[in-house]
């Protein structure tokens, strides 16, 4: 990605992606796990599929932030794996 930032007469280019500093990623753990423990509490309603709800979104709408928190988190990025790895047996299946 290429981006152009200007200010007073001054340009500056970027090449590639943006990097978060640790607090905003305490930030962003902190509103997604809150969230998602959250949301969990609620009976009959488990953290996996609250997370894969979230997870979705997040790539449909290409929120880099928040990929970049859930590639980083043991439990998280293991719940991405398993619904991508699901989703692709339940594809094969269907279309075999």
């Amino acid at each position: 990605m290429l981006s152009m930032t200007s200010g007073k007469g001054k340009s500056e280019f970027h090449y590639g992606r943006k990097r978060y500093d640790i607090f905003h990623y305490v930030k962003v753990g902190l509103l997604l796990k809150g969230s998602i423990d959250l949301i969990s509490m609620i009976p009959g309603v488990e953290k996996k599929t609250v997370f894969n709800a979230v997870d979705k979104i997040q790539q449909k709408l290409g929120i880099e932030a928040l990929n970049d928190y859930i590639i980083k988190d043991d439990e998280l990025v293991r719940y991405r794996i398993e619904r991508t790895l699901d989703e692709s047996i339940e594809d094969y299946e269907r279309n075999s």
